[in-house]
């Protein structure tokens, strides 16, 4: 054996003893190393992805997961989603039960602007697109939130519980704190509107004084130079209300002037959950239409499949389906948040075990305009007339709201009406 030949079987021990020692250790080897590789390791590692682990992660990956996302989306990781409601807390971003994970990389939007997650606060409908991640987690994509209500107010009743702005009842729901209202004052009310024309706000933001107002809702009427937009009726050139039709979901500003809204923008703004197939999760004030569908009074449509409930859209349904070709939502679950019965009028009761009593008829029997976490409202019978159609005016009253149970009492207590004793002065000696 020749010199060479002596070197080149030593160089091929140590190569054997190198892969043996590798091998022992778990590591690939023979691996081509492309761009961004770790050198000397035989490790391939693409641009981006996660330093020390060996795995692949395309550009906008979610940092520190190692899960792969490719550019613009969320891919492998799970099954797409929409979720639609109030946000209920944070550390994530809860949206109906679920947590919705976020990164740097997750657009938020508010009222169509850019913004950051810092941005949301609980109380804001929002529109949250992406992932989930097993029955109760996923990953955010983008977070779109909106005020429905933006003006003046021009009414405050029932201790602040209920304003009216725009021409809009809106009852605050029984999370809100009530902030010290005045009319004159201008809000922003992330707010869903009811079957009866009536809206519950989720969240009340005190806004800096402005003539410019904004509403976001379906149109009851539009013709003749006029639009109606719940029980807000403005001036609209033609061009701006032509191929507008009844139940159709709008956004009209302006500029209030000398008192009145005047209107310079109307835009259609219909509620886009997403792709068909995709999961949705939504809570939404449904009514029943008939023959299994759903309503929301912003335009959301669902089919439920049995069709046995039959809900008034006066307070809160959490639908979960998947989107239709049709852009409605096929539903397989639900849920009504069924509202307790008041303590105005409380139903019998019988003994229940160890001498405790429980309510002999269900909360099913009654129908309340109720608002996220037992917000306050009238109880209406199941016998009821259906709340009016998308699009329609009611003729009746706004019902009246109570005030809510849990509303503390005001510490100027009236005095009890005592008679003081009647007492006769004594006789004269």
């Amino acid at each position: 054996m020749t010199a060479p030949d002596s070197h080149t079987a030593r160089a091929r021990r140590v190569v054997a003893l190198l892969i043996a020692a590798l091998l022992s250790l778990g590591l690939p080897v023979a691996r081509a190393q492309g761009a961004g590789g770790i050198g000397g390791t035989g490790i391939e590692q693409e641009t981006g992805g996660i330093g020390g682990t060996g795995i692949g992660e395309e550009t906008g990956g979610i940092g520190g997961t190692g899960i792969q996302r490719a550019p613009g989306g969320i891919g492998g990781t799970g099954a797409p989603i929409v979720g639609y409601g109030p946000i209920q807390r944070f550390g994530s971003v809860f949206v109906n039960g679920r947590e919705y994970r976020i990164d740097a990389d997750t657009l938020v939007t508010i009222d169509g602007h850019p913004a950051t997650v810092a941005s949301l606060r609980v109380g804001d409908i929002a529109l949250v697109r992406g992932v989930a991640i097993g029955a109760h987690g996923g990953f955010a994509r983008s977070i779109a939130t909106w005020q429905a209500i933006i003006g003046p107010v021009s009414h405050v009743a029932d201790g602040g519980h209920v304003i009216t702005v725009l021409r809009q009842t809106v009852t605050l729901g029984a999370s809100v704190r009530p902030p010290r209202l005045r009319p004159g004052q201008v809000v922003g009310l992330s707010a869903q509107r009811l079957a009866n024309g009536e809206w519950v706000a989720h969240r009340v933001t005190v806004l800096p004084p402005t003539h410019a107002f904004r509403l976001e809702a379906a149109v009851n009427t539009a013709g003749a130079g006029h639009v109606t937009i719940g029980r807000l009726t403005l001036r609209a050139d033609p061009a701006q209300i032509a191929g507008l039709h009844a139940g159709e979901r709008v956004v009209a500003s302006g500029i209030i002037v000398n008192g009145h809204p005047v209107l310079t923008t109307l835009e259609p703004r219909p509620i886009q959950l997403g792709a068909p197939g995709t999961r949705v999760e939504v809570r939404n004030y449904f009514r029943s239409t008939g023959n299994g569908r759903l309503l929301a009074a912003d335009g959301m449509e669902a089919t439920e499949r049995a069709g046995r409930q039959r809900l008034s859209g006066l307070y809160p349904v959490e639908v979960v389906g998947e989107i239709a070709e049709n852009g409605e939502i096929s539903a397989t679950e639900v849920t009504p948040e069924v509202p307790s019965l008041p303590q105005s009028e409380p139903p019998a009761t019988k003994a229940g075990p160890s001498g405790s009593t429980t309510k002999s008829s269900t909360a099913a029997e009654v129908r309340t305009n109720e608002g996220p976490a037992g917000n306050p409202g009238t109880a209406h019978a199941s016998g009821d007339v259906e709340p009016p159609e998308v699009g329609e005016t009611p003729d009746t009253e706004a019902a009246e709201v109570e005030a809510p149970e849990i509303e503390v009492p005001s510490p100027q207590t009236p005095e009890p009406d005592i008679d003081a004793p009647e007492v006769e002065p004594p006789a004269d000696q």
